[in-house]
């Protein structure tokens, strides 16, 4: 299994248009610009049993984005259904739009980090 982190430049190959590469790269730099942790570009979900690839995610948090305390989260542009239920039987909450990745970061993870210490 080959998991790579590429906060400052994706490469996500031949098959990824431009204006994907361009919004996961933005959505990844924004994410770290907020003091979490960056996201693993071309994440690939393998059988637990078998090892066996099942699909690759476009960006992923599998530890969450607080890491060990909220669940595995990938954003997934333009990936069929079959991705889709594959992210979701390994327990990832999958968005497939930036836009509904931005707002769950912002109301149900910035929202909920404490804001200083009292």
């Amino acid at each position: 299994m080959r998991i790579r982190t590429i906060p400052d430049q994706m490469n996500l190959g031949s098959d990824a248009d431009e204006d994907e590469e361009r919004l996961l790269h933005e959505v990844n730099a924004r994410v770290m610009q907020q003091g979490l942790p960056a996201g693993e570009a071309l994440h690939e979900l393998a059988d637990a049993e078998t090892g066996e690839p099942r699909a690759v995610l476009d960006l992923a948090w599998p530890d969450g984005l607080q890491e060990g305390l909220s669940r595995p989260v990938a954003l997934l542009i333009d990936e069929g259904q079959e991705t889709e239920e594959a992210a979701n039987r390994a327990g990832y909450l999958f968005f497939t739009d930036a836009e509904s990745f931005r707002a769950y970061v912002r109301k149900e993870i910035l929202a909920a980090e404490p804001t200083g210490v009292s």
